[in-house]
Parts: C-alpha cells; sequence; structure tokens
C-alpha cells in the first residue's frame, strides 16, 4: 500500500504556482497534486491565495517551439539585478523571485521559473542555469561554479554583471562606429539600382524614338541599363552563392581556418580585428582567473567562446605549453599573433601575481585603441563613399543629359 502511495505520488503531475501569503510578499514553487483545480484548493487550505497555478514546463515547452530568444540586453539586465538584490543581502532564490517578476520577456521569465524550481528541488545555482546552455554560455555557468566552490558567489556575480556591461558596451561602440558608413553605402546602391532599374529605361525609349547616334557614355549608361533590367537575376544569384558558399564554408574547420587567415591579413581592417580578439579574450581570462579559476582551466573556457580559430589554436597550444611547465607570458611571447605590449604586460602581472589586473588592462587598452580606430576609418571612409557614389551619380545625370544638349545643338 506504501509503495503504491508513494508510486502515485511520483506519477503525480506538478503545477508551478504564484501566490500570496500576504498582500505584500509574492511567492513562487512547485506542487505535486492531480489537477490545476486541486492545486487551487490546496493553497487556499494552506492559507495562500493563488495568483497563477500552470503546469511544469508546458508554457516553457511552447516557448520553447516559437520564442527562445533571449537577447543579450536580457543577459545583461538578468545579471545586474540579481547582482544587485545578492550585494543588498537578498538570498538566492528570493533574488530569482524578484528577478522574474520583473522580466518582460516571456520565454525569459518561464526559464527563470523553472530554475527557481530546480534550485529548491536541490540543484545549485550554476547546475540549474546549465540545463539552458541555449541562454547560459559555458562561461557564464563557470563563473558561477565557481563563485558557489569558493563561497564568493556575490562577489563572482558582480564581476560577471560588470563583464557583460564592459562586453555590451564595447559592441555598441563597434556598431556605432560602422552604422552610419554603412547606411551611407545602403542608400547610395539603393540610389543607383533605382535610376538603372526605371528611371534609364522610360529614357532609353525616348532616346531611340529620336533615331540619333547617341554619345558614348549615353551608350555605356544603356547597356548597363538594360544588363541590369534584363539579368538582375543574374547579380542576386551571384551574390546569394558567395553567401551560400561562404556559410557552407564557415561550417567546416579548414574553410574557418582560411576566412579566418584571410580576415587577419586584410591591410588596417586586419589588425582591427586582431586587436578586438585579444581584448575579449583578455576580459575573459581577466573574469575567470579572478574568479578562482587556474589558467588552464580558464583557457578551456575561453577557446569556447573565441570566434576566431586562428586564436583558438593558440590558446590550444599554450594550454600545453602551460601543462609542461611553461608560463603564460613564455607562451604569448612564442606566438606571433600577440603583440610585444601583451606579452610585457602579461610578464610584468604574474611576477607580481596580479595576472588578472594586467589581463584588464590589455583589454581596456585595446578596446580603447579598437574605438579609436574604428571612428578614424569611420570618419575616413564617409567622404570616400560620398565621392564614389557622386561620381557614379554624376555620371548617370551626365549620359542623361548629353542626348539633350545634342538635340539643342542640332535643332539650332
Amino acid at each position: 500500500m506504501i509503495l503504491m502511495l508513494c508510486a502515485m505520488r511520483i506519477n503525480m503531475p506538478k503545477y508551478i504556482y504564484t501566490a500570496k501569503s500576504n498582500p505584500g510578499e509574492l511567492m513562487q514553487s512547485v506542487i505535486d497534486v492531480e489537477s490545476e483545480q486541486a492545486a487551487i484548493n490546496k493553497l487556499l487550505e494552506m492559507g495562500y491565495f493563488p495568483v497563477s497555478v500552470k503546469p511544469e514546463n508546458s508554457y516553457l515547452d511552447k516557448q520553447k517551439s516559437y520564442f527562445k530568444k533571449v537577447s543579450r540586453k536580457d543577459l545583461v539586465i538578468f545579471t545586474r539585478q540579481l547582482s544587485s538584490l545578492i550585494e543588498s543581502g537578498v538570498n538566492i532564490l528570493d533574488s530569482l523571485n524578484i528577478v522574474t517578476n520583473q522580466t518582460s520577456n516571456k520565454y525569459f521569465k518561464a526559464v527563470l521559473t523553472d530554475v527557481s524550481v530546480k534550485i529548491k528541488d536541490g540543484k545549485s545555482l550554476s547546475e540549474s542555469l546549465n540545463l539552458y546552455d541555449n541562454i547560459f554560455s559555458n562561461l557564464y555557468t563557470s563563473i558561477i561554479h565557481s563563485g558557489e566552490a569558493s563561497g564568493n558567489l556575490e562577489k563572482v556575480i558582480k564581476s560577471l554583471a560588470e563583464f557583460f556591461e564592459k562586453d555590451e558596451e564595447f559592441r555598441a561602440s563597434l556598431r556605432a562606429s560602422l552604422t552610419y558608413p554603412l547606411f551611407i553605402a545602403v542608400v547610395g546602391v539603393l540610389t543607383v539600382s533605382v535610376l538603372m532599374g526605371f528611371v534609364i529605361p522610360k529614357l532609353v525609349t525616348m532616346f531611340e524614338d529620336l533615331g540619333q547616334a547617341l554619345p558614348i557614355p549615353t551608350k555605356i549608361l544603356i547597356n548597363v541599363s538594360v544588363f541590369f533590367t534584363h539579368y538582375w537575376w543574374i547579380i542576386f544569384a551571384v551574390i546569394f552563392l558567395v553567401i551560400f558558399s561562404l556559410q557552407r564554408a564557415v561550417k567546416t574547420n579548414q574553410g574557418k581556418l582560411f576566412i579566418d587567415r584571410f580576415k587577419l591579413k586584410i591591410p588596417m581592417a586586419g589588425e582591427i580585428v586582431l586587436k578586438s580578439e585579444i581584448a575579449r579574450l583578455s576580459r575573459t581570462l581577466s573574469l575567470l582567473i579572478s574568479s578562482g579559476l587556474a589558467v588552464v582551466s580558464a583557457l578551456n573556457v575561453t577557446i569556447a567562446i573565441i570566434g576566431n580559430q586562428i586564436l583558438k589554436n593558440e590558446l590550444e597550444k599554450f594550454k600545453k605549453q602551460i601543462t609542461d611547465g611553461l608560463s603564460f607570458s613564455k607562451c604569448l611571447n612564442g606566438s606571433k599573433l600577440f603583440p610585444s605590449f601583451v606579452t610585457n604586460i602579461v610578464a610584468v602581472g604574474e611576477e607580481g601575481g596580479s595576472l588578472e589586473k594586467s589581463l584588464m588592462r590589455v583589454a581596456d587598452e585595446y578596446e580603447r585603441d579598437v574605438d579609436r580606430s574604428l571612428k578614424a576609418i569611420s570618419r575616413l571612409i564617409e567622404p570616400v563613399i560620398i565621392l564614389v557614389m557622386g561620381v557614379v551619380v554624376g555620371f548617370i545625370v551626365l549620359a542623361m543629359l548629353l542626348p539633350i544638349f545634342q538635340i539643342n545643338l542640332t535643332a539650332r
């Protein structure tokens, strides 16, 4: 009989509820009952006022199918709010409940509710977050786990919040530097496309009706317009094939290696790409080491989030060399990718026992350098794009006006 009751208990569905124990306190938990109405009745018997009762994971599974997007901004806000609450003395479970209630993203809200339930069932925060690796990266859960292991969870979450805020600030700076030149280029291409596809063909019909010999610029423009009008699909097909080939290449190790090596060899842009990757690498390593991870373990986590395959291969070499007894600065010194500035700063940090501070200094310096370089290139690109588009549009206008001038001269 007892075994039967236990079996019924195990197979009984779980319901996640939100209820008020008093007018000012909102709580969330899970309850094992046979139906939703039974859950409501049980909560009322316990003296709670039910706000919502849902089958466990039903809403979450539905959201996974359609709206499983959690932006970096959502994650940054969540981490900062969690850090502030824990720093204020609120326990981890209450902090999660408060942040969950303030989250507007419905899928993320369902995930955080489930994380709270998992913690109540005895799992740690890092284990619960690790179940949603599509939201919380290996870096995120590794940092949380190191904080739990060392007893410095409050400090670690605060460092994590600062890391994400700095990273988001750096990304925003990159986007801001590239947005305006890209906008000018897109507007220019659209303008020329409209002229070539709609305006020029109408003028071609008018010029053909005149039956006069056309100037060379006008003939060139007409031929380009005819090709653009009749064979535009070839242009789009070529663009599609290039994008498709690049996407396929990126999915293979050799293709990704070739593309990443090519990016680093582009004049001016290659140096910016390398510095931005080194900045992100340094900031990530600094965070991991300051949270208590050894250099090799920190490299393991960092390799998973670094995008450039060339740098990944270098870090794999570093892991083996450090395991064999070489210092991190010596590894950097033997690499052609890392400038002497990075090597020297890291060497000083190792000698002084403050490697994480030295890495943070490298990250700050290179982020400022990348920001300055991008702004300088942006200021250079803008007039170049305007000049090129001016020449193209000027040629189109000239080619359209020359036949009209020729008609006027003939009439005189």
